[in-house]
């Protein structure tokens, strides 16, 4: 399967970029200082992925477990490249000129949207499982820093309804990860 090849290549990429946003918030001296620490965490989250990324798009043998479609690996494709082109122009702005803490804020949550869909966990997962030391998770690394990042940004999006999309999200990556580790590598009995 090319496409996850391409997959998994844009998610490192998506990272790349998010990191870079994040180290140009944490430099913004009258933003309030819970969230530049969260940016700077973030940034260093996001370099401490860049490694794993590595491993993944030389070591991981996709399972499909989810039981994907080509045709839907095509269509999370074209979002991908959707939110990269989007992220790709907030940067060339965020160049140009400073945007408000709100704004930042509201990029922050929209960074994160495409690392929680189901495919990024169970590549994660998958990833997991293959590691000799399986002390680190990304899918538990992924829901820490991202349980942190909604504690610290909730004073700050109080009436923005992409507070409670991120909940619920992250609700869905919960219920992801519980599913994958149920089902995932359960040998069928056979008739004997």
């Amino acid at each position: 399967m090319n496409e996850i090849h391409e997959i998994i290549e844009m998610g490192k990429r998506l990272d790349e970029l998010t990191c870079e946003v994040y180290s140009h918030f944490a430099k913004r001296e009258d933003f309030d200082p819970a969230v530049v620490a969260l940016w700077t965490n973030m940034a260093e989250w996001k370099k401490g992925h860049a490694k794993h990324w590595r491993k993944i798009s030389k070591t991981l043998v996709y399972k499909n477990i989810l039981k994907r479609k080509s045709a839907e690996l095509v269509t999370i494709i074209k979002q991908l490249k959707n939110i990269q082109a989007e992220l790709v122009e907030f940067l060339r702005r965020l160049r140009k000129k400073k945007v408000s803490q709100g704004e930042a804020v509201s990029q922050t949550v929209l960074n994160e949207f495409w690392l929680i869909s189901d495919i990024f966990i169970e590549i994660f997962y998958i990833y997991g499982q293959s590691l000799e030391e399986r002390s680190v998770s990304m899918v538990d690394e992924c829901q820490a820093n991202l349980a942190a990042m909604a504690k610290t940004l909730r004073p700050y999006l109080k009436l923005n309804p992409l507070y409670s999309a991120l909940m619920k999200s992250m609700g869905e990556i919960n219920e992801t990860h519980d599913f994958l580790v149920h089902h995932f590598g359960k040998k069928r009995k056979t008739a004997v």
